[in-house]
C-alpha cells in the first residue's frame, strides 16, 4: 500500500499522486478534490470498522447447547426442519431393497387360506450360508424350511437340490403339532427353539426343542431340519386356580447373562423362564387388570434385568425385575398395544390399533398406574395404518434405522426411525394380500452379508426383498 503524503492522494488506478486541490476551484468530479478526498476517506472507515465488527460477530456466535439435548434438542431440530438429514440413510437402503424371490410353504399336506400365520427366520448357517425358516400356516403345524439363494440373491426352492439336504428332501419339513401356536422365537444362548400356544387352560405353557446340529465337515446344513430324532419339551405353570383362560401371547429371547432364558407375555400377567427351565410368575399378586393381555415384550437395551412390555388395556410398562412389580413404571396409550421394540436404553418403539406408532422416552415413565399419561410421544409416525387389528407384522432393524410394518389393508410400508416418514420402495409398496393384514415381518441378515434381508409372509409363501440389483450384471 502507497505511503500517504499529507495535502496528496494516491489514486491506485493511474498508481501516481494528485494534489488535493479545493473544492471551490477542483472540478466537481475530480478525484483530488477535497469534498471528495474527504468523502472516501469516511467511507474506508466506515468498511473497516464494519469488518471488524463482522470479524468479532464471527467469534461469538455458537451452537445453543440445548439443541445438544436429546430431547429438547430434538424438538427444536424438527421445527427449525433440520431433522431431515437422519432420513437419508434409511431412505437410500428403502430406495435400493428388490424383490428377490419367494419359497412357498404349501403343498399338497399344508395349504392355507390365510397369510403366514408366525415364522422365524435364522441364519447361524455360516457353512451353508442359508437361512432357516420356521413357520405355521393354521397355527397348529410347525413347518420349516432352508432358505436359498442364487449368485444374484433371489430366494427360490428349486436351489435347495444343490445342496446336502437332510434325507435328500427338499422340505418344507414336519416339525411338530402344537395347537393355536402364537409365537415363534429362538434363544441363542441356549440353543432352544420356543414355541408359544394361545390355547386356553388352567396352565401357561411353553414348547421347545433343540435343532440338531451337523458335524463341521458335514455337507448337510449347520441345522438339520425335520429330524425325528429331536427331543420336544413341554413347559407349564398354573394359574391361580379360580380361571381356565390362561394363554401365552408371546416370547422374548433374554439377554445371555439375565439369568433367564426368556421371558412371556400371558392373557394375566409375565412368566419368566430361568436358566434351569423353571416358569415363574412375575406379575403375581397384582391387583386390578393391569396386566391382563399381554401382547408385547421387548428387554430395554443395555439392561438385561429390565422388561418393556404392554398389551390391553393400553399401556406401557417398564419392569425391572429386580423388584416388585408394584415399582414398575408405566405410560399410558391410547389403545392396546401390539408391538414394542428397544430403539435404545431410554427409548422404545411402540404400536397398537387406533393407527398408533410411536415412539416414547421411557424416562417420562411414572409409578402411579392411575396417573394421566405422563408423556407425549417424541416421535409419530402418521402414515401407518392399523384400525383393530391385534395379529398385525412389524419389525424394526438398528442397523438402517428403518421399520417394516403391514398395514390393516394388507399392504406393507417402510418408515424411518429418526424422522417418522414413510420410505418409498417401489417392490416392498406393491406387496398386497388380499387375505387380510400380513402378520409375519422379519428383518434377517444372510451370513456372510451387510445388509438385512426383509422376509414378508404373504399367503403361503415367504417372500424375500434385499438391497442390490436385479442382476449382477447390471453392476458398473
Amino acid at each position: 500500500m502507497a505511503p500517504e503524503i499529507p495535502g496528496y492522494f494516491y489514486d491506485s488506478g493511474k498508481r501516481r499522486y494528485f494534489k488535493v486541490e479545493n473544492s471551490k476551484t477542483a472540478p466537481a468530479t475530480a478525484a483530488w478534490s477535497a469534498d471528495n478526498v474527504k468523502k472516501r476517506r469516511l467511507e474506508d472507515e466506515e468498511a473497516a470498522a464494519a469488518i471488524q465488527r463482522m470479524t468479532l460477530q464471527k467469534h461469538r456466535i455458537r451452537r445453543s447447547k440445548v439443541l445438544s439435548e436429546p430431547l429438547m434438542g430434538g424438538f427444536f431440530d424438527r421445527e427449525r426442519n433440520q431433522a431431515g438429514s437422519d432420513n437419508v440413510p434409511a431412505a437410500s437402503f428403502a430406495k435400493g431393497m428388490l424383490e428377490k424371490g419367494q419359497l412357498p410353504l404349501a403343498d399338497a399336506r399344508w395349504r392355507s387360506s390365510s397369510n403366514l400365520k408366525h415364522m422365524y427366520i435364522g441364519a447361524m448357517d455360516h457353512k451353508t450360508i442359508l437361512c432357516t425358516a420356521h413357520a405355521t400356516l393354521d397355527e397348529l403345524t410347525l413347518l420349516s424350511s432352508y432358505l436359498p439363494r442364487d449368485r444374484n440373491g433371489r430366494v427360490h426352492r428349486r436351489l435347495l437340490a444343490e445342496y446336502a439336504t437332510p434325507g435328500n428332501r427338499m422340505g418344507p419339513y414336519r416339525e411338530i403339532d402344537i395347537p393355536q401356536i402364537s409365537d415363534i422365537k429362538y434363544v441363542e444362548h441356549s440353543h432352544y427353539m420356543l414355541i408359544t400356544s394361545r390355547r386356553p387352560g388352567r396352565n401357561i405353557s411353553l414348547w421347545g426343542f433343540r435343532p440338531r446340529v451337523s458335524e463341521p465337515d458335514d455337507r448337510q446344513p449347520h441345522w438339520i431340519l425335520g429330524s425325528s430324532d429331536v427331543a420336544y419339551t413341554h413347559w407349564s405353570t398354573r394359574g391361580d386356580g379360580d380361571h381356565k383362560d390362561y394363554q401365552a401371547n408371546c416370547v422374548v429371547p433374554a439377554p445371555m447373562s439375565s439369568g433367564m432364558i426368556c421371558a412371556l407375555g400371558t392373557s394375566r400377567g409375565l412368566v419368566q423362564m430361568n436358566d434351569a427351565g423353571d416358569l415363574k410368575w412375575m406379575t403375581t399378586g397384582t391387583p386390578g387388570p393391569s396386566f391382563r393381555d399381554i401382547f408385547a415384550l421387548d428387554f430395554q437395551r443395555g439392561h438385561r434385568d429390565v422388561l418393556l412390555f404392554g398389551g390391553r388395556p393400553g399401556r406401557l410398562f417398564t419392569g425391572d425385575t429386580r423388584v416388585h412389580c408394584e415399582k414398575w413404571n408405566s405410560i399410558k396409550l391410547p389403545g392396546p398395544i401390539t408391538h414394542i421394540r428397544a430403539l435404545n436404553e431410554h427409548q422404545a418403539l411402540v404400536s397398537g390399533v387406533n393407527h398408533q406408532l410411536s415412539t416414547y422416552d421411557l424416562r417420562f415413565a411414572r409409578k402411579r398406574r392411575d396417573a394421566p399419561n405422563a408423556s407425549a410421544p417424541i416421535q409419530v409416525f402418521p402414515q401407518y395404518r392399523n384400525s383393530a387389528h391385534i395379529d398385525i407384522g412389524l419389525d424394526y432393524d438398528k442397523s438402517t434405522g428403518v421399520v417394516a410394518t403391514a398395514h390393516d389393508d394388507g399392504k406393507v410400508a417402510l418408515y424411518s426411525v429418526r424422522s417418522g416418514k414413510r420410505l418409498r420402495c417401489t417392490d416392498v409398496d406393491n406387496i398386497r394380500s388380499n387375505r387380510g393384514p400380513i402378520q409375519s415381518i422379519q428383518f434377517q441378515t444372510f451370513p456372510g452379508d451387510h445388509l438385512p434381508t426383509l422376509f414378508v409372509g404373504v399367503h403361503s409363501n415367504i417372500n424375500a426383498y434385499s438391497f442390490g440389483v436385479e442382476n449382477l450384471e447390471d453392476e458398473a
